[in-house]
């Protein structure tokens, strides 16, 4: 998967619009519709203003897709249940930093049950062509006896 697709996968399950995206980052309108890959200089960019977002995972696709953003110091916070309340009284939903909270076990679950069934179908096709290829080659055997 390209980096831009998981940009993409990042924006949507973060619910940002792709103006909002290209705004807080200065990357140019339709930077992730074109084709070539990410340099250096705009992942800096990104990863600058989403700091929640695993590096590791955009460019490798190991790991989680998220990671605990840190939050800035000079910022008064008092913990409030799941929700962190900033000193601008913005809540903030946290449970999607941590790796053990059930949105994010549920996608997790979600995505290697995805993979299992592309595997499942990806294995029947070769049953399916080894079956085709033993019975070339009994037909073949069968020529090469008589």
């Amino acid at each position: 998967m390209r980096t831009k697709d998981k940009l993409l996968i990042y924006i949507d399950k973060k619910k940002i619009s792709r103006s909002e995206f290209y705004k807080k980052t200065g990357l140019s309108n339709g930077f992730l519709d074109k084709e070539g890959g990410v340099t250096t200089s705009n992942l800096e960019k990104i990863l600058s203003y989403y700091d929640d977002l695993s590096p590791e995972w955009l460019l490798t696709g190991r790991g989680e897709m998220l990671r605990f953003a840190p939050i800035n110091e000079n910022k008064n916070i008092q913990a409030n249940n799941s929700n962190v309340v900033l000193g601008d009284h913005s809540n903030v939903d946290v449970r999607q930093y941590y790796s053990d909270s059930p949105d994010v076990l549920r996608a997790q679950i979600d995505e290697r049950d995805r993979l299992l069934e592309e595997k499942e179908c990806r294995i029947k096709e070769k049953d399916a062509q080894i079956k085709e290829k033993d019975a070339q080659i009994n037909k073949l055997l069968g020529i090469l006896e008589k």
